[in-house]
Formats: C-alpha cells, sequence, structure tokens
C-alpha cells in the first residue's frame, strides 16, 4: 500500500470519532479490550478500518 492510499484510509480510531465518540470514551472502551475489528479485538488504534470492507464495534455494540 501507498503512503498515499495509507493517509486516506480511515483508522479504527477516526471512524470512532467521525461516529461521535470521543477520544475519553474510545480509550476507555480500548482499556477494556471492547474494540473489535471484523470481530477481532483491535491491539492498535490506529490500525486500518477500510469503509465498508470492515465492521468496527466499540464497547459491545
Amino acid at each position: 500500500m501507498s503512503d498515499d492510499q495509507q493517509a486516506s484510509t480511515p483508522t479504527v480510531r477516526s471512524r470512532a470519532l467521525a461516529a461521535g465518540i470521543t477520544e475519553e470514551r474510545l480509550q476507555k472502551h480500548f482499556d477494556r479490550g471492547a474494540v473489535l475489528l471484523n470481530g477481532v479485538l483491535v491491539a492498535d488504534l490506529d490500525t486500518p478500518a477500510p469503509v465498508g470492507t470492515s465492521r468496527v464495534n466499540f464497547g459491545g455494540q
């Protein structure tokens, strides 16, 4: 993946913030192990999460 493609690919963090989840709330979910990407626990909030191909769950929702 090129740098341009990486820069334009949303991350778990950017998608959460765009959905209206505050940075503080996101961090709390992350610290509890309650952030999933396609059903897999997220180890880094800056993991790429392309819209339309990835499902992001926060706090078990």
